[in-house]
C-alpha cells in the first residue's frame, strides 16, 4: 500500500511543482528526487515488514518462515517492484485525485487476487488468471517456503525493468521542460 499509495503523491509534489526547478537551478539531477524517495520508501517499508515479521508470532501466533533469509529477499524484490509501479504512477499521472483513485485500482485488485489475503483457490479461474497480471501474486508466491526459484522471479524483474525504462522516458521529458 506504501507502494501505490504513499509514493506516488510525493512524486507529483515533486515533479508537478517548483522544487523540481530549485533542482535544476541548483545542477542536481533530475532523477535524484526519484531515487532518493525511491530509497526513502523501500528503508521505511522493508523495516515496517521486518517488525511485522518479527512480532506475528508473539501477537498472532504465526510462524516464521523456514528461510529467513530467502523471505527477506524475495520480499525486497516484492517491494522494489512495487515501488518501481508505484514511480510509474507519480510520474505519469498530474492530478492527486486521479492519482489515488488509479492507485487503489491497481492497489486492491494486486492484493484480492493475489492469494496474500485468503487462498487462490477460493477464486474462480479467469480471476485467478487475471491475479498473474499483477506482481503481487507473484511476490507472494516467491515469498512462501521453497518459492524463491526462477519461474516465480522472471515476472517481477521483467515489470521492474519496464517500470524503470517508463521512468526513465517520463523524466527526460521532464528536462526538457
Amino acid at each position: 500500500m506504501g507502494a501505490f499509495i504513499g509514493l506516488p503523491p510525493s512524486l507529483i509534489e515533486t515533479y508537478g511543482s517548483d522544487i523540481k526547478k530549485v533542482y535544476k537551478a541548483n545542477g542536481v539531477p533530475i532523477y535524484l528526487g526519484l531515487v532518493t524517495m525511491f530509497l526513502s520508501a523501500f528503508v521505511h517499508l522493508m523495516i515496517t515488514c521486518i517488525v511485522i515479521v518479527l512480532l506475528a508470532p508473539i501477537l498472532f501466533e504465526a510462524t516464521l518462515p523456514t528461510q529467513l533469509p530467502f523471505f527477506f529477499l524475495a520480499l525486497a524484490i516484492y517491494i522494489i517492484v512495487s515501488l518501481s509501479i508505484g514511480s510509474v504512477l507519480g510520474l505519469t499521472i498530474k492530478n492527486q485525485a486521479k492519482l489515488t483513485m488509479i492507485a487503489q485500482l491497481v492497489f486492491l485488485p494486486s492484493i484480492m487476487l493475489s492469494g496474500i489475503m485468503f487462498p487462490i483457490d477460493l477464486l474462480p479461474d479467469f480471476l485467478e488468471t487475471i491475479g498473474c497480471i499483477f506482481p503481487a501474486s507473484w511476490g507472494y508466491k516467491l515469498m512462501l517456503d521453497n518459492g524463491f526459484y526462477l519461474e516465480n522471479l522472471w515476472y517481477p524483474i521483467l515489470v521492474f525493468f519496464v517500470a524503470v525504462i517508463v521512468c526513465g522516458i517520463f523524466l527526460k521529458k521532464q528536462k526538457v521542460k
